[in-house]
């Protein structure tokens, strides 16, 4: 039994505008790809080591994961707006903290709230599209936004290596708070409220827990879901080792791995628009299948490059062949789960990128924890994505028998 359309969402509001709606739910890169190369910066000022500021991107990355599994559902009771309204608000100012810190663990405390406000703003803003969209047009708007997005890891860690070069670390903060207020103001001036009070259910612990039993009662999305965590613990493997592989185990230079990382990240962007493009085409079950066997591939790639002693460069194209599959698996696992999840979107952005996140940021102490070395980052992404594309093949086959 499946509740894939418990409901069928209304399309009579309007969309919010699309460049601020996707910043806002692709808030997280400019949250964490901005200071990456400062990381080791960050320690030597801090005086303490580089776990201790890995855990700074661990508690965001955990921070926004819980924030989105407390937020969907209540968006789902209260609406989006009010969400957007106080998560942009709080991001702002828990930026400013984490520019004032003084030592690692005021840091760690700031990156928690600055998660946790993000958060609200993101799952409200992915709830907002399943509103007001449907079928392909959803798709269409979930690879607009990820295209977008997409954008952020490549500009976050170039502003973050030009920041560097006229202040510290700190300043970027300064520039996320700033980002904050800005968002802050789009939604007051341009954002209109998306759930009408008809389709709102209660806000209680009871009614939020409600949808989300119902909703991990539906099998392929709990598929989605585990896929979903898999690969990202993968990914976020790279994104939290891939510094300290480049900067310290290959020698690069703090502004020579920001390319490394910015053309990393341009994958993703082509392969967003092409995903855009031909998602009519085909269907979104086979483009994620497609986008997480690629990526298997270049993890495996990442792995025998670091076995067999390649070299710095091998690792770097092998890495661009992961990002650019994740232009696949983004926007193809948000559309799916947002389908499926229909009858509460807030509840399922929330468990789609909630769970994705929490579990996936697991892969952040993961590698660091096995050494921190271009063999620990391919271990860890090589074995979770090849995962990954097992769960997907497997819920497949069971879909297809089953219908």
């Amino acid at each position: 039994m499946t509740t894939e359309r418990l409901r069928t969402p209304p399309r009579t509001t309007l969309l919010p505008p699309i460049v601020p709606l996707a910043l806002i739910v692709g808030v997280s890169p400019f949250a964490t790809d901005m200071y990456i190369p400062a990381l080791p910066a960050i320690a030597r000022d801090l005086g303490t080591t580089p776990g201790a500021v890995q855990l700074s991107l661990t508690a965001f990355l955990v921070a926004f994961a819980v924030g989105q599994l407390l937020a969907g559902p209540v968006s789902d009771g209260i609406g989006r707006r009010p969400l957007l309204l106080v998560g942009t608000a709080v991001f702002a100012l828990a930026s400013i903290g984490c520019a004032l810190a003084p030592d690692v663990v005021t840091l760690v405390v700031a990156r928690v709230l600055q998660g946790v406000a993000g958060a609200a703003g993101a799952v409200a803003g992915r709830a907002m599209v399943s509103d007001v969209t449907g079928g392909p047009r959803m798709a269409k708007v979930f690879g607009t936004l990820a295209a977008i997005n997409a954008i952020g890891p490549v500009v976050a860690p170039l502003a973050g290596g030009a920041l560097l070069t006229v202040g510290t670390w700190r300043l970027m903060f300064v520039v996320l708070a700033v980002l904050g207020a800005v968002f802050f103001v789009a939604v007051v001036v341009r954002f209109h409220e998306t759930l009408p009070r008809a389709s709102r259910g209660g806000v209680g612990l009871g009614a939020n827990w409600r949808r989300i039993r119902e909703l991990m009662a539906i099998p392929r999305f709990r598929a989605y879901v585990l896929t979903g965590v898999l690969s990202t613990i993968g990914f976020f493997a790279y994104i939290a080792t891939s510094s300290f592989v480049f900067q310290t185990e290959f020698g690069f230079s703090e502004g020579m791995y920001t390319l490394v990382f910015a053309t990393n990240a341009s994958m993703m962007i082509v392969t967003t628009l092409v995903f855009r493009r031909v998602v009519g085409r085909f269907s979104e079950d086979a483009l994620l299948s497609v986008g997480l066997a690629v990526g298997a591939l270049g993890a495996a790639g990442v792995l025998v490059s670091a076995l067999c002693g390649f070299g710095a460069v091998p690792v770097w194209c092998s890495l661009g062949v992961v990002t650019a599959a994740w232009g696949f698996v983004l926007p193809a696992a948000m559309t799916r789960t947002q389908h499926i999840g229909a009858a509460h979107p807030g509840t399922a952005a929330a468990l789609q990128g909630g769970l994705t996140f929490g579990l996936g940021g697991l892969g952040t102490p993961l590698a660091g924890v096995l050494g921190g070395t271009a063999l620990a980052m391919g271990s860890v992404m090589a074995v979770l994505m090849a995962a990954a594309v097992v769960v997907q093949v497997v819920a497949t086959r069971r879909g297809r028998t089953v219908s």
